[in-house]
């Protein structure tokens, strides 16, 4: 009975005795072992980034985020919202937060004898939501050393005109005064200036000839509300890095 050998890559037959002990099944040959197939490694999720929002008013911004984090989900944006605090009581901000069923907390510069105690309280009630961002959804209040040491370089804000024009608390109101013919938002991160830190995304808005200060704000609050839900969103995905005054999203 022959038996098959393989030699250089073909199977070669050999006589074998016909006293062999064992017979040999010519069906079972030698043969190279089979490559395993390759599995792709499944990339390791990205946990969602945790956000503190904070708010002065309305809460306007606020529903916006809320809103897209709904109809994407937590782990398409990227991000979810931990915690929503405020400076005062009985906004609708607040009330929002409250029927998305989200902790709330407030901080109010009255209770504290100094700016810069209240300063390190707001610190504390936000750090004790171990966010990676905060955002300042309409938030009104400056804030101080303290909460900037902590939170520097990961506070978002968004501003009703087109930085470095327009800094301060009536942006619409000096852009129109000055007579331009295109303002807009921007988002930025937070220093310790009055809207002087690193820019992150702007949108631009036309002003038109029959704008008054109201209706100019609420067609660039329509294009501030989608820049912010973009600029969070990527930076919480894709993570950032700051270089000086220029922020780049990686």
């Amino acid at each position: 009975m022959p038996v098959s050998l393989l030699t250089v890559g073909r199977f070669v037959d050999f006589p074998v005795s016909r006293d062999a002990k064992h017979s040999y099944d010519r069906t079972k040959r030698f043969a190279f072992p089979r490559k395993a197939p390759t599995v792709a490694a499944k990339p390791v999720a990205q946990r969602a980034k945790r956000l503190v929002v904070l708010v002065s008013g309305s809460g306007t911004n606020l529903q916006a985020l809320l809103d897209e984090i709904a109809a994407t989900g937590v782990e398409a944006y990227g991000a979810e919202i931990v915690a929503v605090g405020a400076d005062r009581d009985g906004i609708e901000g607040l009330a929002r937060a409250e029927r998305a069923g989200l902790p709330t907390f407030v901080t109010k510069v009255k209770d504290y004898g100094t700016r810069e105690e209240w300063d390190a309280a707001l610190a504390e009630a936000v750090a004790a939501h171990e966010p990676d961002l905060v955002v300042s959804a309409g938030f009104m209040k400056i804030v101080g050393k303290e909460f900037l040491a902590r939170f520097g370089g990961r506070f978002v804000n968004t501003h009703p005109a087109l930085l470095p024009s327009f800094p301060g608390a009536h942006g619409v109101r000096d852009a129109l005064a000055y007579g331009a013919r295109v303002t807009g938002c921007t988002v930025h991160f937070v220093d310790d200036g009055v809207d002087t830190g690193p820019i992150i995304a702007q949108g631009v808005v036309e002003v038109r000839d029959e704008d008054d200060e109201s209706a100019l704000h609420e067609r660039i609050k329509e294009v501030e509300r989608r820049l912010l839900v973009d600029v969070v969103g990527r930076l919480a995905r894709n993570g950032y890095r700051i270089e000086g005054r220029k922020v780049v999203i990686q």
